[in-house]
């Protein structure tokens, strides 16, 4: 019974995506997810939840979680303006965002198209195909033309009479795959509406024109920031400094600070930069996002870099930022836009010992502002950003964290929360690393990078002791920049329990090997894997470190919804069957995260909650009682309505909800079991017990 509300939700999940991917697409090619949206900002849909936000590390194919991005919005605003009514205007501001809800009247969307070199594998496990949510196969369309190895092209009419292109780019090169790049094309072109066919401002020359592109950013907004429920983070912006011998171009970024001492306390220890958690010590918040600048154009007649821009800098608290929905008016907004304010962020007020909890600089937020263009009627102006994340690793959060929790932890020659907050802002180090090589890429020309193979169509077969493994070869398969054939082999790596748990390399191999049996597994658990294709380097000749061998992307062929289990064959007795683990304790720890006394209520079982019934016949019938003879809960096996029950095995897993959608408590259990061989013949019964300890 639990089982088949476990799946409905999995199938809601499913459905609200492929609603969600109809107006939305998402890169999902890299480290870094993001989704982009009919008229640029967050969407207000139904199914908002199904979406990238600046997802880092990308990985969570489900819920999306590690998000980094709280809202987003363009401004264009305009002197001397007259509306479609023949009303003049000394200003006029088409504002869109933060979400769709707060500038839908100021933006109709036109297009949002996906467009790939590859096509998204098709993965399959042991019969069933994979199903992701936000970026599916059919969201897309292959191309031979564009730049990169995905591109979503979205494009809107704005209120004021400008057609808004937005082009953004991902990459699956490892070093690249870090940032997204995001190309804007504005053209003055009078339609304010979604149909093209029809110029509501015909031949109006726009005066003093201004961008104004505003992030809400927060790092690990569902993780960390869910925790400690309080807005600590600090801002910063860097860049336009040439004199000082640094070429970055411009980069607004946010970081985790210390929340209200009130608040968070471990063992005596008040310090939470990082977000660390209470019960494992895992960093859930070590993110630094930002958003930067790559070009602007100095005139809609000359495209070259306009190194004084953006114009204005003004970070400040997002409560703080104006909206016509806050009751702000045209000029106030145009204001902001045109202030000239060049903003260093909330850094100095930091070092002054400041709280980021002051209202002066809570929840920051950064609007960027280029201008004053004027634009004629039929012209354009371009402006190029792109978004970014740097971090210390998943693995790195949760072994180090461990370290932190248990006092262990050291780093740089120092201890305690001091190593905990030097090693998190190494974060920032990495960050103005992928900051530099979008720089690198966008000024030689994504087109011009080299490009690692495609990733193969997966194949997942589950046996007694072991998961198959075999793929389609891609060996013939031309470098995409060079047209020549520089393939060199294949490389696999593995999470146990989850997708969203740490990969391994576990095996590579030269030449076009296509198959591989994993038997250093365990029977009952999940395995989940990426094939990647890799290169030999020769003909990378114009990358970053030229030589260097690349691989395909590792998020392009992985399973999620269903995970391959190794199993034994069903036994033709009822004498072998036993529990494990038993007496269960609570697994939390083992996967890295929180440890909840209660069901959360969403239906979804939590892995560090499965028990397994072993040794199991072909078919059977489990109850579990409590020790007063109240039945709990009754599991068929095989278990139709669990996409994870094998057939024929002699295996079943329980999450221990009852059927009546309840966790069941600390004490003793008796099972009763009812066995049959393949055939239908009855092989009797069993009963035993078994100890839960929360």
């Amino acid at each position: 019974m639990q089982i088949k509300k476990i799946i409905s939700v999995i199938f809601l999940f499913v459905w609200f995506g492929q609603v969600s991917a109809q107006i939305t697409k998402s890169h999902e090619i890299g480290k870094l997810w993001e989704t982009m949206f009919p008229i640029g900002s967050l969407s207000d849909i139904s199914a908002a939840p199904f979406r990238n936000q600046m997802v880092y590390p990308g990985g969570d194919f489900v819920s999306q979680n590690n998000k980094n991005l709280r809202g987003i919005g363009l401004w264009i605003g305009t002197k001397s303006w007259t509306d479609t009514a023949g009303v003049l205007k000394d200003w006029y501001v088409a504002e869109i965002g933060f979400l769709n809800g707060e500038g839908r009247e100021y933006g109709t969307a036109l297009k949002n198209k996906k467009k790939v070199r590859y096509r998204l594998p098709i993965v399959t496990v042991n019969d069933k195909i994979e199903q992701r949510v936000t970026d599916t196969r059919s969201s897309s369309s292959r191309s031979s033309t564009i730049p990169a190895d995905e591109q979503i092209e979205t494009t809107w009419a704005s209120a004021v009479g400008i057609n808004v292109k937005m082009r953004s780019y991902a990459l699956a090169n490892e070093n690249h795959n870090s940032y997204i790049i995001k190309e804007y094309t504005f053209t003055n072109d009078g339609n304010v509406d979604g149909s093209t066919s029809t110029i509501e401002l015909p031949n109006q020359n726009l005066q003093g024109v201004y961008f104004g592109f505003a992030y809400y950013l927060i790092p690990s907004q569902d993780r960390g920031h869910a925790m400690v429920r309080q807005s600590d983070d600090w801002a910063g912006y860097y860049g336009n400094r040439p004199a000082e011998g640094d070429s970055l171009r411009g980069l607004f970024y946010v970081f985790d600070g210390d929340a209200d001492d009130n608040y968070y306390e471990v063992n005596g220890n008040t310090d939470d930069v990082g977000d660390p958690d209470k019960n494992t010590g895992e960093f859930l918040s070590p993110q630094y996002p930002a958003f930067g600048v790559l070009h602007a154009d100095k005139s809609w007649d000359d495209p070259s870099d306009d190194r004084s821009q953006p114009s204005t800098v003004n970070i400040l608290p997002q409560s703080r930022m104006k909206s016509h929905n806050r009751g702000n008016s045209d000029r106030e907004l145009y204001a902001d836009m045109s202030s000239g304010l060049q903003s260093r962020g909330t850094i100095d007020y930091k070092e002054t010992g400041g709280n980021p909890y002051d209202p002066d600089v809570i929840a920051p937020a950064g609007l960027l502002s280029f201008g004053p263009y004027d634009i004629p009627f039929g012209e354009s102006v371009t402006i190029v950003l792109y978004e970014a994340v740097g971090s210390i690793s998943k693995k790195l959060a949760i072994q180090e964290g461990q370290k932190w929790l248990a006092g262990d932890l050291e780093f740089d020659g120092l201890t305690g929360n001091e190593a905990k907050n030097a090693l998190i802002a190494t974060g920032k180090d990495s960050l103005f690393i992928n900051a530099s090589r979008a720089e690198f890429a966008w000024n030689m020309g994504l087109e011009n990078l080299p490009t690692p193979p495609p990733s193969p169509n997966l194949t997942l077969i589950s046996g007694p002791g072991k998961i198959t493994l075999e793929w389609e070869s891609v060996a013939d398969e031309e470098d995409w920049l060079t047209k020549e054939n520089d393939f060199w082999g294949y490389r696999i790596y593995r999470a146990q329990d989850s997708w969203t748990n740490i990969y391994s390399l576990i095996w590579e191999i030269k030449g076009d090997t296509t198959q591989y049996t994993d038997r250093h597994v365990e029977r009952g658990r999940k395995y989940y894997y990426a094939v990647t294709a890799v290169d030999d380097g020769t003909r990378n000749s114009t990358g970053i470190f030229p030589g260097q061998m690349l691989e395909s992307s590792r998020y392009y062929n992985r399973n999620a919804m269903n995970g391959a289990i190794p199993f034994q064959a069903g036994l033709n007795t009822m004498d072998s069957i036993y529990v494990v683990p038993n007496p269960f304790h609570v697994q939390g720890l083992a996967y890295g995260g929180n440890i909840r006394n209660e069901w959360d209520g969403l239906n979804i079982p939590r892995l560090e909650d499965k028990i397994s019934f072993v040794g199991l016949p072909p078919k059977a019938t489990i109850r579990i009682f409590t020790m007063s003879g109240n039945l709990v809960a009754t599991i068929p096996h095989p278990n139709p309505e669990n996409p994870n029950s094998i057939p024929e095995s002699a295996d079943e897993e329980f999450f221990q909800i009852s059927d009546y959608y309840q966790m069941l408590k600390s004490g003793v259990y008796v099972y009763h079991i009812e066995g049959w061989d393949l055939e239908g013949n009855p092989l009797g019964t069993a009963s035993g017990n078994f100890i839960i300890i929360r």
